[in-house]
This record gives C-alpha cells, sequence and structure tokens, in this order.
C-alpha cells in the first residue's frame, strides 16, 4: 500500500483529501505545517507528498526546499497544491521542481489520477 504524506494547515481540506485517498487505497499520513512534514517524511518516510503552498510557519516552498536538499529525501515526489492563482508564485514554485502543481480547486478525480499517474 502506497503511503502518501498530506501537508496542509486547513483541516477541512485536509481531512476531505484524507478521505479521497483513504478511499482510494492509500495510507494517509497527515500533517498541518512544514515542520510536521519533514519530522514525518524523516520518520516514517512516504511515497509521494502532497503539500500545500500557503502555510502559516514554514510555507510549502520553504519545505519543499529543504526536502530537496535533504540527501535522503530528495527524490520523495513532490504535489505542490494552492488555492492562489498566481504566475508569481507559480513560477516560485515551479522553480523548486515539484512534480506536478495542482489548484486546490481541482477534486476528488484530479487528485487520485495526478497521484496514481506519479506512483505508476
Amino acid at each position: 500500500m502506497a503511503k502518501v504524506l498530506l501537508v496542509d494547515d486547513d483541516e477541512d481540506m485536509l481531512a476531505m483529501s484524507a478521505r479521497w485517498l483513504e478511499k482510494a487505497g492509500y495510507e494517509v499520513i497527515k500533517e498541518t505545517s512544514g515542520q510536521g512534514a519533514l519530522a514525518a517524511l524523516e520518520n516514517e518516510g512516504a511515497d509521494i507528498v502532497l503539500l500545500d503552498y500557503a502555510m502559516p510557519g514554514m510555507t510549502g516552498s520553504e519545505t519543499l526546499k529543504e526536502i530537496r536538499a535533504n540527501e535522503k529525501l530528495s527524490q520523495v515526489p513532490v504535489v505542490m497544491r494552492t488555492g492562489m492563482d498566481d504566475k508569481e508564485i507559480a513560477d516560485e514554485v515551479e522553480a523548486l521542481h515539484p512534480q506536478k502543481i495542482l489548484p486546490k480547486s481541482e477534486g476528488k478525480a484530479v487528485l487520485l489520477a495526478v497521484v496514481a499517474e506519479i506512483l505508476g
């Protein structure tokens, strides 16, 4: 069973996305912060990370920079999720080389398809 690390400070979005993934047969680890995500990756590992862009404290892009800088974690696929539609944000995130940038407005079918595609 593939393990998905789901990171979002929005509790409702976190719970809804986790339900979708669990019903699709994935093991889900939920975190609400960048720091929590890094600790979970170090301690539990994950096959893919779904990472919110806008979070208080450590942002999604800061978290992704840390993941990419960590030799042990750098190859973990990361999908950046954002509720914002801003070219500057897209350019910043793109420079960090996530596997995909996914608008939060995309629903269950798209989210599950992206995860399935990346995990092969």
